[in-house]
């Protein structure tokens, strides 16, 4: 009986689970997609009405390579501008067309910006994606929406549906809550730990630099944000952006730790002086011929309205949450905090009512979608919390702008369509006395 020859001298080879097999990934990365025959692109040019109507493409330049997020689809020009245009408001993201150079400049709200191109081509039309200015994370993940898009694999309903307005949530609280748990981290640890970050986000709001600011800025937009620092970090944040303290929130914390209000003051003021003011602390006003300065004064603007936005709706679920649990903590209740913050933010600003501000920004909502989404958020979270700021609303015509803004939304932005008539609900509500 002969005994089969092993294929190596060191005999048969067994796969090791813990190995990455590089040859077997490589080529699957680099692998074209087979195209499905079977099942044909869904046409949506019939039943969606396209922001975009290119008149004609331009043929690729000679020595221009492609990027690699790009496409090449045998389809109809008016099919693929259609499928663009569609997974732009679906993705809230805001989109200038040049009908001429069939062109379209790109900004999402995590301000990354994008130039997409359309050329013509012997094999049909290619749909280049490039990344202009921002986080290359965040361009990856939109680039790869907007590509499936072109082909045809994203459906915008479904992504609607399993995303809604929010095209990135980690976690949701009940998963927070058991992490905490899980990881046995000590409440007053994670307070001071928080009262740290907050400490390090002001040292840099403080500098000179822009891009130190920016990153100040940027610093709270993530401490406020529940989903990617916690509750109990997310809730000190808000309060010190709001209040400009971190006191009386009914956590545990160490009874010998001692910290300085003044820092979590100056963040109260420099947020509500970018906001209404457009500049920081006692500066003048930049100047129209500061091209550099002008865009950065932009960007931190539409940062502190989110920091804004972020704290307000932290508040406002909180207590959604103390109503739900048997024993809720002592602290002020959202309507004082949203009340105490209307009154100190006319005081700061040099008696600039912050509803006007933010109604006026809405206003925009041709211009600057994303500041106009983050305004409605902050409108429809002061209305619910008080109705002192809902009947302030009413007074300074708020129904017509969000009506205006809501069909802006409607046509383009997904989340300022959804703000928009959580705003409008807020404001037709009867009021809590009646």
């Amino acid at each position: 009986m002969s005994v089969p020859r092993p294929m190596s001298v060191a005999g048969p080879v067994t796969r090791n689970p813990d190995v990455i097999d590089k040859e077997s990934y490589f080529n699957l990365a680099f692998s074209k997609p087979q195209a499905k025959k079977s099942e044909p692109a869904q046409k949506i040019s019939d039943d969606v009405q396209s922001n975009w109507a290119p008149r004609g493409l331009r043929p690729v330049p000679a020595f221009y390579p492609l990027e690699r997020s790009s496409r090449v689809v045998d389809d109809e020009l008016s099919e693929i501008v259609a499928r663009v245009s569609e997974a732009n408001r679906v993705l809230s993201i805001h989109a200038i067309y040049c009908n001429e150079t069939a062109t379209a400049s790109l900004t999402t709200a995590e301000n990354v910006e994008m130039q997409l191109s359309l050329w013509k081509t012997a094999g049909g039309i290619a749909v280049e994606l490039q990344r202009r200015n921002g986080d290359s994370i965040a361009f990856h993940r939109y680039c790869g929406y907007l590509l499936d898009a072109v082909v045809g694999d994203f459906d915008p309903a479904e992504h609607a549906e399993n995303h809604g307005e929010q095209l990135d949530v980690i976690y949701s609280k009940k998963i927070q809550r058991l992490l905490s748990l899980e990881n046995g981290k000590e409440a007053a640890t994670e307070v001071e730990n928080a009262i740290i970050a907050i400490e390090i986000a002001h040292g840099l709001l403080m500098k000179d630099r822009m891009d130190a600011r920016q990153l100040g800025l940027e610093s709270l937009c993530l401490l406020t944000d529940p989903n990617k620092t916690g509750d109990t970090t997310a809730l000190i944040a808000s309060n010190v952006v709001l209040l400009g303290s971190a006191q009386d929130l009914g956590l545990e914390q160490d009874d010998d730790m001692m910290f300085d209000e003044g820092p979590f003051q100056e963040i109260r003021q420099t947020i509500l002086s970018l906001i209404q003011l457009r500049r920081i602390g006692d500066a003048d006003e930049f100047d129209g011929a500061l091209t550099e300065e002008e865009e950065h004064i932009t960007i931190l603007h539409n940062l502190a309205l989110a920091v804004l936005a972020n704290a307000l709706d932290v508040i406002e679920k909180e207590e959604a949450d103390e109503e739900l649990t048997s024993k809720p903590r002592a602290r002020t209740c959202s309507e004082t905090i949203c009340e105490n913050f209307l009154s100190d933010a006319t005081e700061v600003s040099g008696d600039k009512e912050i509803i006007k501000t933010l109604i006026t920004e809405l206003g925009k909502a041709g211009d600057k979608p994303h500041n106009a989404c983050l305004s409605a958020k902050c409108i429809g979270s002061l209305c619910r919390a008080s109705e002192k700021a809902r009947r302030r609303a009413k007074e300074l015509g708020a129904k017509t702008v969000v009506q205006t803004a809501l069909e802006v939304g409607t046509r383009t932005h997904l989340k300022l369509e959804k703000e928009c008539e959580k705003v409008i609900t807020t404001l037709n509500s009867p009021r809590n006395d009646e």
